[in-house]
């Protein structure tokens, strides 16, 4: 293996992270095989999700900030210090690599830099590590930290590890074609093992994860990836046959797909308003063999009235319960988007409740764990709307808030999403 590919791979990954850009470290390993692409996924996404704390020890190192043009260098830096801290890195083999990149970027100003910075911190690494904030320790930015914090407090410290942690990589088997329990037996004749999920009938957590040209059946339908949490969904409709649901805020379709295998005999509408992303949720329908309408949202949808017997909106949010899954989320997100985001999410929910029919049910579904953007957003609504009441949803998972049901993420568990029930009279 040539590591330096891999680490050049790794830092261009990184210094999209750090120009504002969300990223899949997947768009930056074309070229490699599998034992650099493993490299440069396990640097690259082990250094964004530890950047608020290797940002912590670097600014000490640094007697001025690097220049937004340098994300490149600013990458290198963080990746040698990721080497050096959390790696089986021989600290000169950091040092020199990255030194290496600087030459290979023709970056050569930086090469003392680099040089100094990593040094120094091998030296200088206890007094350093003394010196971080405890968010930063914690590999939070502030903001996010102290609000876990705030609204958390008992299970902060469990929320903290989850989201420092690749969540499990979890199977939602088609109940169509198999049970979970027979297709966890035709995984362990494949050598991969796994334990069936307490809160979802059809998931499987894997204990390890694994390519998915390794599940039996994936191309024909047998089986999709889908965290537990999100598999949750389906179980809080109750949908007879020839009834109209609309997933509204679809895309990538795995909750839509979900339904359409429990409720064949109902019709199902896919809507979104990216193109792109509906691509991801027509490729699945059709693995799997579901007939679903796929619709880019447009205005004539605007003028739809009480079309639906059943709505799920899985609305845009901040992603804090699902930060394990995006860690990019820890650096890209202010405490400023919250507001955004509330005002979104009630836009949307006064959007589609004039297309829920009387009687009808509205699953408000986000991947928060954050106040603002769940009960905060419910109660504006009901406060706007006489006609919508909150129709409990009686389970023993998770944790009862004023108006949903919470999942925080557990690291060998669910990730963190917010379920409520609206009921339209």
């Amino acid at each position: 293996m040539n590591p330096s590919i891999a680490r050049l791979s790794a830092v261009r990954a990184v210094s999209q992270v750090l120009t504002g850009h969300a990223i899949r470290v997947s768009d930056f390993d074309q070229g490699l095989d599998p034992q650099q692409k493993a490299f440069a996924h396990q640097l690259a996404q082990g250094t964004i999700n530890a950047l608020p704390r290797l940002s912590g020890l670097l600014n000490q190192l640094l007697s001025k900030p690097i220049k937004p043009k340098e994300a490149e260098v600013h990458a290198i830096l963080l990746t040698g210090l990721y080497q050096i801290e959390y790696m089986r890195t021989p600290d000169h083999a950091a040092v020199n690599e990255s030194v290496n990149l600087a030459k290979k970027l023709k970056k050569t100003w930086a090469i003392k830099l680099i040089n100094g910075c990593l040094r120094r911190f091998i030296r200088e690494q206890h007094k350093l590590r003394a010196n971080l904030t405890t968010a930063a320790e914690a590999a939070h930015s502030e903001w996010m930290y102290q609000m876990i914090v705030a609204q958390w407090p008992e299970r902060a410290v469990e929320i903290i590890d989850a989201n420092n942690h690749a969540g499990p990589m979890c199977l939602r088997v088609n109940p169509r074609l198999h049970s979970a329990h027979d297709y966890l037996q035709t995984l362990r004749s494949a050598d991969i093992d796994g334990t069936l999920s307490e809160l979802a009938p059809e998931c499987i957590r894997l204990n390890q994860a694994c390519a998915v040209e390794k599940l039996s059946g994936f191309d024909k339908g047998w089986v999709s990836i889908q965290d537990e949490a999100a598999q949750v969904a389906a179980q809080l409709f109750t949908i007879e046959p020839k009834q109209n649901i609309l997933d509204a805020c679809s895309a990538p379709g795995g909750k839509t797909c979900h339904l359409a295998e429990l409720y064949p005999d109902s019709y199902f509408i896919a809507r979104d308003i990216n193109s792109e992303r509906l691509l991801k949720v027509r490729e699945s329908t059709e693995r799997l063999g579901l007939t679903v309408d796929i619709q880019e949202l447009s205005q004539a949808h605007d003028r739809e009235r009480e079309c639906f017997d059943h709505i799920l909106a899985d609305v845009p949010c901040s992603g804090s319960g699902v930060v394990r899954r995006h860690p990019d989320i820890k650096t890209l997100r202010l405490a400023s988007d919250l507001a955004q985001f509330h005002a979104q999410q009630l836009q949307i929910l006064q959007n589609l409740w004039p297309k829920l029919k009387r009687g009808g049910t509205l699953l408000y579904v986000t991947c928060s764990i954050f106040e603002q953007e769940n009960d905060q957003t419910i109660r504006k609504f009901l406060q706007q709307e006489a006609q919508a009441s909150i129709q409990v949803i009686k389970k023993s998972w998770g944790y009862a808030t004023e108006y949903g049901r919470q999942l925080i993420p557990k690291r060998d568990g669910s990730d963190g999403l917010y379920f409520c029930r609206l009921k339209k009279h």
